[in-house]
């Protein structure tokens, strides 16, 4: 009788037997199993993260072990653990002195979202600065890694989906995702952007948009994911879903609010990036330069050398490029790489030894170029040759990184 009763009332039943975490709990499973890349896919996913990490590490620590570093002063040292010291070097060290005393006139340059999240984590658990940064940084990759196969798989293929994070894995700057830098979360932030807008979801775009805003000051070009979404849904016809547009610069202009109330210059953030000698030119100005100073220089000078890779990252992102086009990936991809590439190139360091200075980190987040490299090692050639040299490539930089010496 009972049984009747329960199967004739089935409300209370299932108040009794899923309470509400229980509920969230089969919502979730609903949209991985619509959304998600599967249980293989995310187990491969995660361990192809969790073993990248694990290689770095080890090629961090030794290197902090055994070869000579550039600064043992405790004031650029923040942490007496290996494995997060190797990751605060160089602009690190701004991120987090912001998260801990706020912005100063130089450290303008340096947007807020990353910092504002370091110093919430360390509120929330407790957790050093150092921790906090590093430990974010590192979500944010693991996210992006599932938004990319996610995004890719759609777009283009599973095998080019679950390539294209290793590529994203393996690239040689790409440990600057894990360090404490704006890549991880800008690359998380961007994709998800780009993720929500294929969906369709624009108020959901618009919000991820927003946030990548106040990340980089490239970040409102994620609206270009925002617009083509649009675009293909409602063509040039008005729909309320327009206004979800408002929300992409909200972050940039309360960044902007915020410098003209405390320093009395809504763009002050563009003159303090002034102070690491960067000029707008045309973009093949630094690339002119930069392989200029190769040929004129020592190959095993550190500037030769830095402008090498630098001048390599260029022209492959470029080539790549080319390539992905003749693939015909999405407009809006190709529109967001070119443009960012673009800026990237036009603002070289035009008296320094190494013109195109960072440009071999600035590339990595620039996600379509992963999906090019994922669709190219189709051939074994490709495949093979890049398997062996992109990692030890990656290996070599961070114990280059880990020691205070420049990479990027």
């Amino acid at each position: 009788m009972a049984r009747s009763l329960n199967a004739s009332y089935p409300w209370p039943r299932c108040t009794a037997e899923r309470p509400p975490m229980r509920a969230v709990q089969a919502a979730v499973r609903r949209w991985w199993s619509r959304w998600g890349p599967g249980r293989s896919a995310a187990r491969r996913i995660v361990t192809a993260w969790a073993l990248s990490r694990l290689g770095l590490v080890l090629a961090g620590w030794v290197a902090l072990g055994r070869l000579p570093w550039q600064y043992y002063s405790p004031a650029y040292n923040l942490s007496r653990w290996p494995w997060i010291l190797m990751w605060v070097r160089w602009d690190a060290l701004w991120y987090i002195a912001i998260a801990q005393h706020g912005y100063w006139l130089r450290a303008l340059a340096f947007f807020p979202f990353y910092p504002l999240t370091i110093a919430a984590l360390h509120w929330a658990t407790g957790l050093s600065y150092p921790w906090a940064a590093v430990a974010i940084a590192n979500a944010f990759l693991l996210a992006a890694l599932f938004a990319l196969y996610g995004l890719v798989r759609e777009t283009v293929s599973r095998t080019c989906a679950e390539r294209a994070v290793w590529s994203l894995l393996a690239y040689p700057t790409a440990f600057f995702a894990s360090a404490a830098y704006t890549e991880g979360p800008f690359l998380g932030l961007s994709l998800f952007c780009f993720w929500t807008a294929r969906r369709g979801q624009l108020w959901w775009a618009a919000v991820w948009a927003a946030l990548a805003a106040m990340t980089r000051n490239e970040g409102i070009f994620t609206a270009i994911a925002w617009a083509y979404a649009y675009w293909r849904r409602h063509g040039w016809r008005y729909h309320p879903e327009v206004w979800s547009g408002l929300i992409i610069p909200a972050g940039l202009l309360a960044f902007m609010g915020y410098q003209w109330t405390v320093f009395h210059d809504p763009l002050a953030f563009i003159a303090a990036q002034s102070y690491w000698g960067r000029h707008i030119t045309w973009p093949w100005v630094g690339l002119w330069l930069a392989i200029k100073g190769i040929a004129a220089g020592n190959p095993l000078q550190p500037g030769t050398v830095l402008s090498m890779m630098d001048v390599a990252s260029g022209l492959g992102s470029m080539a790549l490029w080319g390539y992905a086009w003749r693939q015909r990936f999405p407009g809006e991809w190709l529109s967001y790489w070119g443009i960012l590439l673009v800026i990237d190139l036009a603002a070289p360091q035009v008296h320094g030894a190494s013109p195109l200075l960072s440009l071999s980190r600035l590339v990595v987040i620039l996600f379509p170029a992963y999906a090019a490299l994922g669709q190219l090692s189709r051939r074994a050639i490709w495949r093979r040759g890049l398997a062996w040299t992109l990692p030890a490539l990656q290996a070599t930089l961070v114990a280059v990184y880990a020691t205070w010496h420049w990479v990027a």
